[in-house]
């Protein structure tokens, strides 16, 4: 099926195959044709497939040119984030000629301002081919998989030269219905039967008894037709009704801003916390901030030592900051990294409010990366709780048990049993330990040559310079109208302005997520998570960073 080929060397020192995707067919004859130690030198094999690699433009604008430097005349440009397809490099590397995939441009861009994504098998320009009638309907062979790529293309039919009609989402699970002669596409059916067609295996995994689907999460409300008002006065109690006798339930403090949800008393205002504890409050001690409009910033004490701040940006387009403010010098607080059961890497999803309350949490917040595992790896032996198995990608601890000791080149955020906090240390005894994506702050500064990629919701842990302040923060993405996402640099940015000297990007996309425990108990979703392109919907994750305020 050609998707491996026996190659020899040009040298004929190393003879043996090689997948078939990873070889470019450049044409001719090699430079020495002699004999060789594998064959005569005169046969001619066949010609392979043609690939070509892909490169993801990383500018806002890139110009393409004639040939391969400023001096040559533009002859075009791509656009930020687009797809295009490499044919050859300048000697010196800096320059790449590249083709859009639907062949109206070719030229040379400046390399480093391209990202490689990988390498895939060419279309064919002249193919007359015909994609097979859909069959909507049908059954499945029973096989599921997991979708590992960020994004991937649904296709009529199975190869790059069939137009694309959609996209899955990474975790989305999918039902097989049937493979290309090699098996190297599949056509696939979601979950929800709602997307039909082919995709790349290699961005498939086969997953066994897939875990049920995790229970919707309880988010808070927006209240944008409510005002609004700022408490004035160092404790506001919050009773069950407007009189003082009533019982107390609740407390708020100075700058409290919450929402007035009932006004019909002269004297007293109903409102709401974040934990959703709700009650009655004197009018005397509130003031106005804004009329039936939620604020564009937010401030709530959501326990001691632990503030949360909301900021809603409108430049350079529609964004939502979530800020939590933990003061590590609080006696009172633990931090928990999600354990693993059998001491090893493997670990089973959960969505961060399930970690929260699994584990009778304060506060949590998605943690690093992770790979889901195939179908060796069966859900319901190794996670009888729900979720699907999956390996952490980096360093990970918890409680001081190490379960995934693997040096990347990621950072790590170290947490001392004192909640003594480090980035990247060079010493430091384990105890919770969670590794991000990047460093994107250093030394109160933005990391410099941060690739400037498309906005996406973001997950970020902060350090202050003094060590005393830890910055949770988590940007809402990927919904127009709402919150468009961050870019690197904007990420540290904001970091930066909430007092943050060493900051890191966590998992972000569809793992972002930021819960607080509920006036009930349960968890309460401060942000709005964006799993399969859903607003509201969590995505069950490997690990996680909580903490815990004791009595």
């Amino acid at each position: 099926d050609e998707t491996w080929h026996k190659i020899r060397t040009q040298d004929g020192g190393l003879t043996g195959w090689s997948f078939a995707a990873y070889l470019q067919n450049i044409g001719g004859t090699p430079p020495d044709s002699g004999t060789g130690s594998g064959g005569t030198g005169t046969e001619t094999p066949p010609p392979a497939e043609e690939t070509t690699a892909s490169y993801r433009v990383t500018a806002f604008s890139l110009r393409v040119r004639e040939g391969p430097g400023m001096s040559y005349q533009q002859i075009g440009s791509v656009k930020f984030n687009e797809i295009v397809e490499s044919l050859d490099a300048s000697q010196d590397g800096v320059w790449l000629k590249i083709r859009k995939p639907d062949g109206s441009l070719t030229g040379w861009c400046a390399a480093s301002y391209m990202e490689k994504v990988g390498v895939s098998p060419a279309p064919d320009d002249g193919g007359t081919s015909t994609p097979p009638p859909e069959d909507e309907g049908g059954e499945g062979d029973g096989e599921w998989y997991r979708v590992t790529a960020s994004s991937l293309k649904i296709r009529t039919g199975p190869g790059l030269e069939f137009d694309s009609i959609g996209a899955f989402t990474f975790g989305e699970l999918v039902e097989k219905l049937e493979a290309s002669p090699n098996n190297e596409w599949l056509r696939v059916r979601s979950k929800d039967g709602l997307k039909t067609g082919w995709s790349f295996g290699q961005y498939l995994i086969d997953v066994k008894n897939p875990g049920s689907e995790p229970p919707p999460s309880t988010t808070v409300p927006e209240y944008n037709d409510k005002n609004w008002y700022k408490v004035t006065t160092p404790t506001l109690n919050l009773r069950e009704s407007p009189n003082l006798t009533a019982k107390i339930i609740a407390t708020l403090s100075k700058n409290d801003i919450v929402p007035a949800l009932d006004e019909s008393d002269s004297a007293w205002v109903q409102t709401q916390k974040l934990n959703g504890a709700t009650g009655w409050c004197s009018r005397d001690y509130l003031t106005q901030v804004s009329e039936q409009k939620r604020p564009d910033s937010i401030t709530q004490l959501l326990f001691p030592g632990v503030t949360y701040l909301r900021k809603d940006l409108t430049t350079p387009r529609p964004i939502v900051v979530h800020v939590i403010a933990v003061e590590l010098q609080n006696p009172k607080l633990e931090f928990l990294v999600t354990p693993s059961a059998g001491g090893t890497d493997v670990l089973c999803t959960r969505t961060t409010s399930e970690f929260l309350e699994e584990f009778k949490l304060h506060v949590a917040i998605n943690g690093g990366y992770f790979g889901y595992l195939d179908a060796s790896f069966d859900p319901p032996k190794l996670c009888p709780n729900g979720g699907d198995p999956v390996r952490i990608s980096d360093y990970a601890a918890s409680r001081g048990k190490v379960y995934s000791n693997k040096k990347t080149a990621q950072p790590v955020i170290h947490i001392g049993k004192k909640n003594q906090v480090a980035i990247n240390p060079k010493k430091i005894a384990a105890f919770n330990a969670v590794s991000g994506d990047r460093l994107v702050a250093v030394n109160g500064q933005t990391v410099k040559n941060l690739a400037a990629q498309v906005p996406n919701p973001r997950t970020a842990v902060g350090l202050s310079k003094n060590g005393k302040w830890l910055t949770l923060m988590a940007v809402d993405g990927r919904q127009p109208g709402y919150s468009e996402g961050v870019t690197f640099p904007e990420l540290a940015e904001l970091l930066i302005s909430y007092g943050v000297y060493t900051g890191v990007n966590m998992d972000g996309g569809g793992s972002t997520a930021m819960t607080v425990r509920g006036f009930d108990g349960k968890a309460r979703v401060l942000n709005s998570p964006i799993d399969m392109n859903q607003p509201g919907k969590e995505r069950a994750v490997g690990n996680h960073l909580g903490l815990l305020i004791k009595p």
